[in-house]
């Protein structure tokens, strides 16, 4: 009994922390290779409406998902998911199809197509991944696209850790096998198996 208590008291801390700090479970939920994005299409084909009623603007583009490998057409209101896109979160998605009182934008994808633009338009930087706002020659505001995490990566491995899990009690019951039978050769016990 007193090598049983022995023994736990010595040797389950230290599998405690092999398990917290490198095991089957810890190696999964630190594995960055389940983490996927959604960010702009490599052509966004980008489209903006404004609203008066709402004072913002409704931005429709088309997404590519890194796991899927597919595109999106996506939209969001601008100034309502701001904070949001800044923060590398998805936007509250809205319906893209422009309502009957938003007005089109127009849309450039080089500045020198700004010339003979209206009052308010947009320019799609040539990196495809932001773009700007202008009302005449003053600009409004530059803004990213959203780029999120789709978290579809926490459902993996959620699903993966009762499998993780398993793999590292198991490693850690042959530890705590190995190292009892070795305590026992040592303290010259033997084992009876039958009568």
């Amino acid at each position: 009994m007193r090598l049983a208590i022995k023994f736990a008291g010595s040797f389950l801390p230290l599998l405690l922390l092999l398990l917290l700090q490198s095991g089957c479970t810890y190696a999964l939920w630190t594995n960055g290779n389940l983490v996927a994005y959604k960010e702009p299409a490599q052509n966004p084909d980008l489209h903006v409406f404004q609203s008066t009623q709402r004072n913002d603007f409704l931005i429709v583009y088309h997404e590519h998902s890194e796991r899927t490998d597919s595109i999106h057409t996506r939209a969001y209101w601008l100034n309502k998911n701001q904070r949001r896109v800044e923060d590398q979160k998805a936007p509250a998605f809205a319906h893209h199809n422009p309502e009957r009182h938003l007005s089109a934008i127009p849309v450039f994808y080089t500045p020198s197509e700004t010339n003979f633009a209206g009052d308010i338009y947009a320019v799609c930087d040539t990196n495809k991944e932001t773009f700007t706002l202008f009302s005449g020659n003053r600009e409004i505001g530059s803004y990213d696209f959203p780029v999120y995490h789709d978290h579809w990566g926490n459902v993996e491995k959620a699903a993966l850790t009762p499998v993780a899990l398993t793999a590292d009690v198991t490693v850690a019951g042959g530890i705590v096998a190995f190292i009892a039978a070795y305590e026992i050769a040592q303290g010259g016990y033997t084992i009876q198996v039958g009568k």
